[in-house]
């Protein structure tokens, strides 16, 4: 027999809800008689909660209330809600057949819209499948999202026929035959596996218990406390509980204050609607609901029952506030609304009022947000203090560990083992093969250094172990390669040969196409993550779920008949991003972040709300791309401001806190934004009652959270004037480092002093200086060739140097074939021109080196050079000039001294400073210009003043007197003095600060 009456209670708002619970429990509830439980009694209650934190949170209060002696607990289990399942069934439930596993269900539906699009063909989609078949497991996991709706409100998917006679468009319509998948071939093929999708399991087994109850109607103590009754599932187990003998239903939240018009006029989006569909189908009305432990905060709960009136009676705002001025004031106290600039500045204002709750010992603070990221960057700002916090959310588990190296193997091979994917993987602290940390981070850096960053094209991997072979000595000159090389020894310089091959071993088999099942490729991943990591693949607090992960793929994966890499990567990415990475249990800290169900239960002492923005905290309605409105009513569906009465339920869940604060932003990434409709509402009503101060917008915590990057005085720093010894300055320098200390000191200073290099992005396309290099070669090797006498067919000879010199850019097609043919019309100008040319020339030197041995303050110094091109004249005279494929110096500014190479030459070549050509006067001196475009090229030559020996003169005197500046220990090398262009980024700009002394206004 029923109880005729059903026993519903409420804990309101302002109520610490697990602790009321507790003491009720441990007063008798909900037996009859009033009398407590004894030690031997307690263990006989069944407490029934909506999560998971909540039945350990209940635990703790439990033992917190025995005050440290031994206790048998009640058997405290979660029941079904919107984000959680049943976890152990009662009794009848191990007669229903298994739940298909989540990644089961994502393969099933992914094999079964494989066999869809190859039976419709003709479909647009089916097509767009064939294309990129890696769509159909994106398509699998919405589809499942829709099945698992459709099986939480226990609509049969039999009933989509019925939508075929709504007016709709073409592209529904072809979404509805697409649904023939769900409507029919889901559920026969579960069928045929013998198993139910969990969701109609859940059901199930929550209807079987609710029957059992009825049927057995048992004496023993039954409390469902906490859940909303939102699945109808739950709603028949909630029924069956509150009418047994000493059952009872609490409900969170439960608004017994409303007025009868506001309560008639609840709809999906208002915090009562699920509470309220509850009641009606439990039979009862609100009167008939009992508090449990008393009002709470009537102000707080009255002012948030007045936030969220529903539309049709807010009329009667006017009167509520106009009355209640004092009440509105008083509901206010402990609450506080805070507007944030950005979300970046939000963080910062939460972490700082969790940091400032930590000040009182054993005070507990909890931040309670629908947005992750937010979350993360809380957790970042409190970093700050070295505060660890209690992330309930917790991160997907592809961040960690193995999972993260198993994510750089498939990264690796869908870039076809490109560059940037193979320094990432080689930089994971799991790729050893065998080796210690330190040994294996030294072999990356050596393969970075000399294949990935050389400035060069990057060789295939199967290939890159011969050429760091070939490489070898690295001290062999070569302006390409990074001077760290040259103090590789030997020894590790084998040891990233071998580390290559073994890398090569394991990730070459993973880019033959030869597997076509999803087990084949699971197994040659793992193999060859294991290859890398060994056992320790498995270890850390991120092992034990990657192994559990990989072991349900590996089981579901026959459901999949055919799967190439690329959808086998999104599979396993998925698998991996969906798992969450939770901290330990056992911690106790006293910041927590929790998920809005999460919260529902818990009371810290100091409660943050925090994303309030429209769009975030409620979030805007999506009714999914499978159903619109009318068709989701045709089919008894719930509509999608569902979810926003739940996320408004549990917005005044945590408003009725003690002490609550209100967070939000102006700003979401680079858009405006607005505050959440709650909080426009509560502001509307603090106006009206005139608490103009109390709107957030004035408050002092962004402030406060600015002023943490405040320093108490600005010092500036003083532009950097490094003064080192002159024992330790550079005491040879070519002629083009000499333009560099004319107009950037400082780079000299951290190149030739302080011997830092700069080090080429990971297989950066090869920029200006690379063309320049391989342009050059190809011309100087042309003229070396043919000193005296041009060959018959000069154009030819220049492009088979040239052809040599390309090799190197084999591998990388796309610069190949826009430098090749910029080349070859530079070759056939360049013929040309050197047939015009030979006639006066007797005899031409390229790429001849010449040094120039000078006395600067009593030491030697020399200056250096190598000249592309120096012409001996059948007049005795030369000329020289320099082949340019970049920005050639103007006239004006090699007459100001500004860019002296070509006169610094000239001076070496007077004094007989170039070997094996011996003194000669310089009669011209030309950049050749070298685009090959339209004109491929052109001869620019120099008009100096005076001639080209006057100007050589007056260079080398302004060198002279440059070079004994220096040797002045109090000469600064400073950073940029002449600026030839302030935008441009020149390779030590980052030491030297440059960018601050610009912006401020104070560069030299």
């Amino acid at each position: 027999m029923s109880t005729s009456q059903p026993r519903v209670l409420t804990i309101a708002p302002g109520q610490a809800f697990l602790d009321c619970l507790a003491d009720s429990v441990l007063s008798g509830f909900p037996r009859g008689g009033g009398t407590a439980p004894s030690a031997l009694e307690l263990p006989r209650w069944t407490i029934l909660l909506p999560t998971r934190r909540a039945v350990r949170e209940l635990e703790n209060i439990f033992l917190a209330r025995s005050g440290g002696r031994a206790l048998l607990l009640p058997r405290i289990r979660p029941i079904g809600d919107i984000d959680e399942d049943l976890v152990v069934p009662e009794a009848d439930a191990e007669d229903l057949p298994d739940a298909m596993a989540p990644i089961g269900q994502l393969l099933l539906l992914t094999d079964l819209i494989d066999a869809w699009a190859s039976a419709t063909p003709q479909s647009r989609l089916a097509q767009e499948i064939a294309a990129a078949p890696q769509q159909a497991h994106t398509l699998a996991r919405s589809l499942a999202e829709f099945l698992d709706g459709m099986e939480t409100e226990e609509v049969d998917a039999s009933r989509i026929p019925e939508l075929y006679g709504l007016e709709s468009a073409g592209h529904r319509e072809a979404i509805l035959q697409f649904l023939g998948v769900a409507r029919e071939a889901y559920p026969a093929r579960l069928n045929g596996l013998g198993l139910m999708s969990a969701k109609a399991r859940r059901s199930l087994a929550l209807r079987h218990e609710a029957n059992r109850l009825r049927d057995t109607m048992p004496e023993m103590p039954i409390i469902a406390a906490g859940s909303t009754g939102s699945i109808p599932a739950t709603r028949q187990l909630l029924q069956a509980i509150a009418h047994l003998p000493n059952g009872a239903v609490v409900l969170p939240g439960l608004d017994l204050g409303m007025d009868d018009a506001s309560w008639a006029a609840v709809a999906p989006p208002h915090p009562q609607h699920a509470l309220k569909q509850l009641l009606a189908f439990l039979g009862i009305g609100r009167g008939q609901v009992e508090a449990l432990a008393g009002p709470g905060n009537r102000p707080r709960n009255w002012l948030a029952s007045e936030i969220m009136r529903p539309a049709e009676t807010s009329d009667a705002w006017r009167d509520a506030v106009a009355s209640n001025t004092a009440v509105i004031a008083d509901a206010m106290a402990g609450v506080e609304l805070v507007e944030a600039g950005n979300v970046h500045d939000e963080a910062t204002v939460i972490a700082l009022m969790l940091r400032q709750c930590l000040d009182t010992a054993g005070r507990t603070a909890s931040l309670v947000t629908p947005d992750r990221n937010l979350a993360r960057r809380v957790k970042a700002a409190l970093q700050r203090w070295d505060i660890a916090i209690d992330d309930s959310g917790g991160e997907p588990l592809i961040r960690f560990g193995g999972a993260a190296l198993l994510n750089l193997v498939i990264d690796a091979v869908e870039t076809d083992l490109g560059p940037e994917s193979l320094a990432g993987l080689l930089r994971h602290p799991l790729c050893r093969f065998g080796e210690t940390p330190e040994a294996a981070r030294a072999c990356a850096s050596v393969i970075e250094l000399a294949l990935l960053r050389s400035g060069e094209p990057v060789p295939r991997l199967g290939h890159m172990a011969d050429g760091l072979r070939r490489m070898w000595p690295p001290d062999v000159a070569n302006p390409q390669r990074h001077p760290v090389l040259r103090r590789i020894t030997r020894e590790h310089w084998d040891a990233a040969i071998a580390h290559l091959e073994k890398l090569a071993a394991v990730l070459l088999p993973q880019t033959a196409e030869a597997s076509s099942t999803l087990d084949a490729w699971l197994t040659r991943c793992i193999a060859a993550c294991e290859a890398m990591a060994g056992e320790d693949l498995w270890q850390g607090a991120s092992g034990k779920p990657l192994r559990a992960t990989l072991d349900d793929l590996l089981r579901q994966s026959p459901l999949l008949q055919h799967c190439g890499f690329t959808r086998a990567a999104a599979i396993l990415r998925h698998a991996m991003t969906s798992t969450i990475l939770r901290p330990p249990g056992g911690q106790r800290l006293r910041l927590s972040i929790l998920g809005l169900l999460e919260a529902r239960l818990m009371r810290p002492d100091l409660v943050v709300l925090g994303g309030l923005n429209e769009g975030t905290w409620p979030g805007r309605p999506d009714a999914g791309p499978w159903l619109n409105r009318p068709m989701r009513d045709t089919l008894g569906m719930q509509q999608p401001e569902r979810d926003i009465g739940q996320t408004a339920h549990d917005f005044v869940q945590a408003f009725g806190a003690a002490d609550v604060k209100l967070v939000w932003s102006r700003r979401l990434d680079d858009a405006p934004a607005i505050p959440s409709r709650w909080i426009l509402r509560l502001q509307m009503l603090l106006k009206s009652a005139g608490l103009n101060d109390r709107l957030g917008k004035d408050s002092d915590w962004p402030r406060l959270a600015s002023s943490l990057n405040q320093p108490a005085a600005v010092i500036p720093h003083a532009m950097p004037q490094p003064r080192p010894p002159v024992a330790a300055r550079p005491k040879k320098l070519s002629v083009t480092r000499i333009e560099t200390l004319l107009r950037d000191p400082y780079a000299i200073y951290a190149r030739h002093i302080l011997d830092l290099e700069p080090v080429a992005p990971i297989a950066g396309v090869p920029d200006a200086s690379r063309k320049g290099i391989i342009f050059h070669g190809a011309i100087g090797d042309f003229l070396m060739a043919y000193p005296l006498a041009l060959p018959g067919h000069g154009r030819d000879e220049l492009l088979r140097f040239g052809a040599r010199h390309f090799e190197g850019l084999r591998d990388d097609p796309g610069v190949y074939s826009f430098w090749w043919p910029r080349f070859q019309r530079i070759a056939a100008w360049l013929a040309a021109e050197e047939i015009i040319d030979r006639p006066a020339i007797a005899q031409v030197f390229a790429e001849v080196s010449g040094a120039l041995e000078l006395t600067i303050a009593g030491q030697p110094f020399t200056l250096s050079c190598r000249a592309d091109r120096v012409d001996i004249l059948k007049d005795g005279r030369a000329r020289i000039s320099d082949y340019k494929t970049g920005t050639v110096p103007s006239n004006r500014q090699v007459e100001a001294g500004l860019a002296p190479q070509l006169t610094l030459q000239a001076a070496i070549l007077e004094a007989g400073g170039f070997r094996g050509i011996g003194p000669h006067q310089v009669a011209g001196l030309a950049y050749v210009k070298l685009g090959g475009g339209d004109p491929p090229g052109e001869v620019k030559p120099l008009k100096l003043d005076g001639g080209v020996m006057a100007a050589s003169q007056r260079h080398m005197a302004a060198l002279m007197q440059l070079l004994h500046a220096y040797a002045n220990p109090q000469q600064a090398y400073l950073p940029r003095i002449i600026v030839q262009n302030e935008d441009e980024a020149l390779d030590y700009d980052h030491l030297s600060r440059f960018r601050e002394w610009a912006l401020a206004g104070t560069a030299p």
